[in-house]
């Protein structure tokens, strides 16, 4: 009996997950906060952290290969990438709960080429608050979260890219 309601639990929590994420995203401003801790291991298994990208604008997307709406946003933001690398902007896919082949598959069949990350046992994705897929996150490049995106966005619209694109202008004034 209580290995049948696990697994109905279960069941209704993922339908859960996917359903809120099905609908569209919006970006929020997050007030002021202080960045999370990452320190993930990327498709190379080395360990990264978001102290390499100090000084820089990051977007941190949470995402998973079963989900729908984190791979029909991949391309846009793939593109959004593409339209900031002139400017001190990154982007960090951090894959939520996967074996390392299975984002390897999913990263090459979608020609993603920034960095993505490995967060197995869906721990960072739980410490930063997220709790739907796709969520993303926005550091200023002071390292503070700025704006979060909870589900699919169109990364590639004007609009986001000058938003975007004025937090880049903002001075460096690391913690």
């Amino acid at each position: 009996m209580y290995r049948a309601a696990a697994v109905v639990f279960l069941i209704i929590l993922t339908f859960g997950l996917y359903a809120h994420s099905s609908v569209a995203g919006e970006l929020s401003e997050a007030g002021v906060r202080l960045r999370p801790e990452l320190n993930l291991p990327d498709l190379s298994r080395k360990q990264r952290s978001l102290d390499e990208f100090a000084g820089k604008v990051v977007l941190v997307n949470f995402w998973a290969s079963w989900c729908t709406p984190c791979l029909e946003e991949m391309p846009a933001i793939q593109r959004l990438a593409a339209a900031m690398r002139d400017k001190p902007f990154v982007v960090i896919g951090v894959n939520v709960g996967e074996v390392q082949r299975r984002v390897q598959l999913t990263v090459q069949r979608l020609e993603i080429d920034f960095t993505t990350l490995l967060d197995e046992h869906s721990s960072v994705f739980k410490n930063w608050g997220a709790t739907v897929l796709p969520t993303t996150y926005v550091l200023g490049r002071d390292g503070r979260v700025r704006y979060i995106g909870q589900g699919p966005l169109e990364w590639d619209r004007v609009d986001i890219i000058e938003r975007l694109g004025e937090l880049t202008q903002e001075p460096s004034r690391l913690q």
